[in-house]
């Protein structure tokens, strides 16, 4: 996990009987000189954190206060309230019932013990507060905030993301914030729900848990927690038996081979899927246009391709990446082969820069990675090295990659057995280990299968039933549909007697002349079932060929078959 945001709770946490201690603030000075942002997130009102706290604003990069109802910014002294200020009407009910209170912004503050008396006032007033807990405390307030809703405006602001983001808290109001951390932190001295819920709990209680914490993990990016961290994993598929198989949502190198309509494309496009359904951001090359789809799913957005908008400059690049709820697919497809590795190794450093300060995109995906990343080298090979962020890299074979980007994997997977056998081979040996076994079980994949293997440690292999995807995947589409297929990959329409010779390098033509042709010459290639042949041997779509089969078998007329055939090709390929 890169983490790039601290988030801490105040009295409980940093600080005991309302001060922060010198240690304490020691270890938090150390988060921030080392680029992190460091945010407070505390139930106390403004001005009263800032009264015990003197050095507040000197210490945050953003401070939640209220409970989640006001945020601050030091830097630039701005203030926002997220809630509704108290009513008039509650506040005179409560007065009347005897409670002390305090006035905030947004939130009135009592204590746990008039719980009963703060519900009557509420009843009694028909307003819409919310009552939160925390330890002796009470807290009214505007309904739907929480800390949680207080830290996604902060993050918002900085265009930072909570999947790069440590929480830490000790109270029950700290279960919002601590829920969206992609590695929620309880102190040894809080409450016994938020330390079961935690993915992991300090040795020592309060300001010492967090000095502990930050000293021997948040600084080190995490290395020794995030093997725990498995409620953050991504499902690529399942076992026979029903277990899932997941891959490290961190730290992932993920290596995909197989050769080409063995299905990886599918499996890569399950792995992008769950990774945009995480809440996590990916960029995508794509050099064959393979993936446009995606941008049927929230927040992609895909540049690039034939006559599609335009593929963005480095510059824009850079500013486009730090949004941390906005995933890129750049379609390279109306490139040359040299414009293509130009542009990714342009692409790539953009990308390295990004992430060093935002952890942004959390995924990194490049398809046809033998183009990018060839055997004999590549600027671009030198841009990639482990870490904490994901990558995943498809290509045909693990031979065509560069040398030192074979040795990047901790992770092997493929839809096909001889390939998943040599990947894994590869990687071994790239790294100076023994050979593995030859498969997951022995048994030869069948469609729709796909082994995995993780590298790191000790050898796991497994074998699973990839999931299904959201959106359809269309495989090579610019290439196929507006592109020249060579002649011997086009579809000739001769008739009966051989006498037409009508050629459909791509499928556009063949939706042109295929519904302009004579009755007799359709029907001579439906019977010979060249329509499934040719989309299942020379555009590679078995999906696609098995309906086509469906409709060659089924024995209607020239002109029923013909709508269905053509049907079915203009909805898979928009053409």
């Amino acid at each position: 996990m890169n983490v790039h945001v601290f988030a801490t709770d105040y009295d409980g946490t940093i600080a005991e009987h309302n001060t922060v201690s010198e240690a304490t603030a020691r270890a938090l000075a150390r988060v921030r000189a080392s680029g992190r942002k460091l945010l407070l997130v505390t139930g106390r009102m403004l001005p009263d954190l800032q009264r015990v706290c003197p050095d507040a604003d000197r210490m945050f990069d953003a401070i939640v206060a209220e409970n989640g109802a006001v945020v601050y910014f030091p830097e630039r002294r701005e203030v926002r309230r997220l809630g509704d200020s108290p009513e008039p009407a509650l506040i005179e009910a409560l007065r009347r019932r005897g409670v002390r209170f305090d006035v905030g912004s947004a939130i009135l503050a009592t204590d746990a013990p008039v719980a009963e008396a703060a519900i009557a006032a509420i009843r009694e007033t028909g307003v819409e507060r919310t009552l939160v807990f925390n330890k002796d405390a009470l807290m009214l307030l505007p309904a739907g905030v929480n800390k949680g809703t207080g830290l996604a405006a902060v993050l918002a602001a900085l265009e930072l993301s909570p999947h790069n983001m440590v929480g830490i808290g000790d109270a029950e109001n700290d279960h919002a914030f601590l829920a969206m951390s992609e590695c929620a932190v309880a102190v040894a001295d809080a409450v016994p729900a938020l330390r079961e819920r935690a993915d992991y709990v300090t040795r020592a209680p309060s300001g010492r848990g967090v000095v502990e914490f930050i000293e021997e993990h948040l600084l080190r990016d995490l290395v020794d927690i995030m093997p725990r961290l498995t409620r953050n994993h991504l499902p690529l598929g399942e076992k026979a038996d029903g277990t899932p198989v997941t891959v490290a949502a961190h730290a992932t190198q993920l290596l995909v081979v197989g050769p080409s309509a063995s299905g990886k494309s599918t499996l890569t496009g399950v792995l992008a899927e769950r990774v945009l359904e995480s809440g996590r951001t990916l960029l995508l090359l794509d050099p064959e246009g393979d993936y446009r789809t995606l941008a049927e799913l929230e927040r992609v957005v895909v540049f690039g391709g034939k006559g599609e908008q335009a593929l963005p400059a480095p510059e824009e690049m850079d500013q486009l990446l730090r949004h941390p709820q906005t995933s890129l697919v750049l379609d390279l497809s109306a490139m040359s082969m040299a414009e293509k590795v130009s542009y990714a190794i342009k692409v790539l450093a953009v990308v390295t820069t990004v992430r060093s300060t935002t952890g942004l995109p959390h995924w990194l995906i490049i398809d046809e990675a033998h183009h990018v990343l060839p055997a004999e080298g590549s600027p671009a090979a030198e841009m990639l090295r482990p870490g904490a962020e994901s990558l995943a890299i498809i290509t045909l074979a693990a031979s065509d990659l560069a040398a030192p980007v074979r040795r990047l994997p901790n992770v092997v997977a493929s839809t096909e057995t001889v390939a998943f056998q040599e990947g894994v081979q590869s990687v071994l040996g790239a790294r100076g280990l023994a050979p593995s076994p030859p498969s997951a079980d022995g048994r030869p994949l069948e469609r729709g299968e796909a082994a995995v293997a993780w590298i790191e440690g000790d050898l796991r292999l497994a074998r699973f039933r990839v999931g299904k995807r959201r959106v359809l995947h269309r495989r090579h589409v610019r290439k196929y549909t507006e592109g020249e297929l060579p002649p011997d990959r086009s579809f000739f329409f001769r008739g009966p007697t051989g006498s037409l010779n009508l050629r459909a390098a791509n499928l556009v033509r063949f939706v042109e002349l295929a519904d302009g042709v004579d009755e007799a010459t359709w029907a001579h290639h439906l019977q010979q079932r060249d329509y499934s042949t040719w989309l299942r041997e020379m555009i590679k779509d078995p999906e696609l060929a098995a309906e086509i089969a469906t409709v060659e078998q089924s024995g209607l007329g020239a002109g029923e078959s013909r709508r269905q055939v053509l049907e079915r090709v203009r909805q898979k390929y928009a053409v």
